[in-house]
């Protein structure tokens, strides 16, 4: 009580109203951060109204001033804002480190499920086949990336997802696979899991027929003849481009190397031909053909450039002589069509050949015939949708190696067809 009065006497006998800071003398005195140094800077002094009490009995468990009687001044009002403005930022910015990492995780996790689940827009052309060999010990992770490399799968992250989803990641088999790229990941898994079975192989050559297909898939001995000659007309192929009313399968059955599998049937080795055909012709734009025709014209097209072309250069310029025949309403006089009518390959045709009555006959039926005459390939179906620029009506054999000279001329014609003849070309 007597340390207390004492303190209020002190207080109470200053004049101006300054105000002094009362404490135990075994109490150390906190040093001063600058409010009173600016006080008397700035000839300022502490209203009534900025004193307040400070209780801090931990710090100071023996001050008497505890109770808030006593009034302290502006610096350690201001030491005492100084800390609640620490712990204020402290608790700031950990909320903002918390907010962040919260953002990150969510941001990191749906840009994951995004990556192995979309499906992103492939990089290759759909459809080409793609040979590839598994080693034994290979995971999921490397078959995965293998797969991706191939163009097979757009992501080797959702190929693992899937195959650890389906608990397939430790089936999958070593061995030599024949796949396509852009296949779907869920199909290469199972295809995976089965295992190799590269089957019995066929290649159909450019230019071949129905029958002639026939006949190299039943050299094979998976089918006879006549089981393959039936699914030529099952009601369960899907042929695309076909007009109505078209039966035949000619020019429709894609020429490459095929492999037979142990499930295989006849309809289901054609249908392939038939869905490659479809992944050819979709690597072109079939809203833009020639002369507006129709995928199908473009297809018979692309036969008889196939048959007549004999190096690759003279492809888009054949081309580009039956499109200015057409647009001349001119007979396309081409030999290939009418051996395809005679059932024969002879190259040289005699002038009875050429007035064989049917309606693949050029020389006597203006327009396209019925169907394609053969199956093209990749590079005659191109020469089809774009062909060489050019003012060509003619053209003729002019040396061994099968090139041809072009023309628009018709006697340029006769005498390169002259010459042809005293080569024996023709």
């Amino acid at each position: 009580m007597a340390g207390r009065a004492a303190a209020a006497a002190v207080h109470h006998g200053l004049s101006g109203g300054a105000l002094i800071v009362a404490r135990w003398k075994d109490q150390p005195p906190e040093p001063d951060e600058g409010g009173f140094w600016l006080d008397e800077l700035t000839g300022e002094r502490p209203r009534v109204d900025e004193r307040r009490p400070y209780r801090d009995h931990q710090r100071y468990p023996d001050d008497p001033y505890a109770d808030g009687d006593p009034v302290l001044g502006r610096a350690e009002l201001r030491r005492a804002s100084k800390r609640e403005q620490r712990r204020t930022r402290r608790r700031r910015t950990r909320g903002i480190v918390v907010f962040l990492v919260l953002i990150g995780l969510i941001t990191g996790g749906a840009y994951e499920a995004f990556r192995l689940t979309s499906h992103r827009q492939p990089k290759v052309q759909p459809g080409q086949p793609v040979n590839l060999t598994i080693q034994p010990g290979e995971g999921s992770r490397e078959i995965g990336r293998a797969l991706e490399r191939a163009g097979v799968i757009d992501s080797a992250g959702r190929f693992r997802a899937v195959a650890s989803s389906r608990g397939l990641d430790g089936a999958l088999k070593p061995g030599d696979y024949r796949l396509e790229t852009v296949m779907d990941v869920d199909s290469v898994i199972d295809i995976l899991v089965r295992g190799p079975n590269l089957g019995a192989p066929f290649t159909i050559p450019e230019g071949f027929t129905v029958q002639q297909v026939v006949d190299r898939i039943a050299a094979t001995k998976r089918f006879s003849k006549a089981s393959l000659q039936k699914a030529l007309a099952a009601p369960s192929l899907e042929v695309p481009f076909r007009p109505k009313g078209v039966k035949s399968l000619e020019g429709l059955l894609f020429p490459q190397t095929y492999r037979i599998d142990k499930e295989a049937t006849p309809a289901s080795v054609l249908q392939e031909m038939l869905d490659q055909l479809d992944s050819v012709m979709n690597q072109f734009d079939l809203t833009a053909t020639p002369r507006h025709l129709s995928p199908y014209q473009v297809l018979t097209i692309a036969s008889m450039v196939e048959r007549e072309a004999k190096v690759p250069e003279d492809r888009p310029k054949i081309a580009r002589v039956i499109y200015n025949r057409l647009a001349r309403g001119q007979p396309l006089q081409i030999d290939a069509t009418v051996q395809y009518a005679l059932g024969t390959t002879r190259p040289r045709l005699s002038s009875k050949d050429l007035q064989v009555a049917s309606p693949y006959n050029t020389y006597l039926h203006a327009g396209l015939p019925p169907t394609p005459i053969a199956s093209p390939g990749t590079e005659s179906i191109k020469a089809a949708m774009e062909p060489a620029a050019g003012p060509w009506l003619f053209y003729v054999l002019i040396d061994a190696d099968g090139h041809h000279a072009f023309t628009a001329s018709a006697t340029e014609f006769a005498r390169l067809k002259d010459e042809a003849k005293r080569k024996g070309l023709l």
